[in-house]
């Protein structure tokens, strides 16, 4: 059974003395990137905007594949155990199959977005283990690991959706504290959707929708 609660409450144990320095410096890199990139924007440069664009894409996918694997890795870390920021480094080698990935589904979160939000709010949530099942597999092909993702999410799309909506509080708070706090509250949502990645994986092996050959392609 999805039980949002039990996730997020392992995430916030995991943290308890771990999360900093690496999980709050690799919070800090990416909003610190993101500013950059947001400054490079030109509204009145339609070239400047069309570099700003691909270079998002290009940032986006490498740091959320990255962000995956350091996550993945680090639930699995023993009580009290440091993550290193080797980790995180490690997973910029898949960062071909993160940009990919960022594109691919960019594109169908755009096309359904056209037949109005409300669609393309229930494709990203379906394509939301994407990047997850490319991290731990990455010989997995972009558009498999999106069927995948697709199959993992059937029948819990209002839970990744309320789960996400359970954060809402915690970034207003944020807002009170000029943005500082998220340095804590980001690590503590991936830790979370790692968490719930993990029992979705688990769920699909064990209703057989995916079965373990899916996740060991080409080892």
């Amino acid at each position: 059974m999805f039980d949002r609660t039990s996730y997020k409450s392992a995430a916030k144990e995991k943290l308890r003395g771990t999360w900093f320095p690496t999980a709050a410096i690799i919070t800090v890199i990416y909003f610190a990137v993101a500013a950059l990139l947001y400054r490079l924007a030109d509204k009145d440069n339609y070239t400047m905007s069309i570099v700003a664009l691909i270079l998002n894409i290009v940032v986006a996918g490498v740091f959320t594949i990255a962000t995956a694997h350091f996550y993945l890795e680090y639930i699995k870390l023993e009580p009290g155990k440091k993550s290193e920021f080797s980790t995180f480094i490690d997973g910029f080698n898949n960062y071909l199959k993160g940009i990919l990935g960022y594109l691919w589904m960019y594109l169908w979160v755009f096309l359904w977005t056209l037949c109005f939000i409300i669609p393309g709010i229930i494709k990203a949530i379906a394509y939301s283990q994407m990047f997850y099942i490319l991290a731990e597999n990455p010989d997995i092909s972009v558009s498999k690991a999106m069927r995948m993702s697709i199959e993992m999410t059937k029948g819990h799309k209002t839970d990744l959706f309320v789960t996400a909506l359970s954060f809402i509080g915690w970034a207003l708070l944020s807002c009170l504290t000029a943005g500082i706090l998220l340095i804590w509250v980001v690590p503590y949502m991936n830790l979370t959707f790692a968490n719930i990645y993990q029992y979705l994986k688990s769920e699909a092996l064990r209703t057989g929708s995916l079965t373990q050959a899916d996740f060991d392609e080409g080892r």
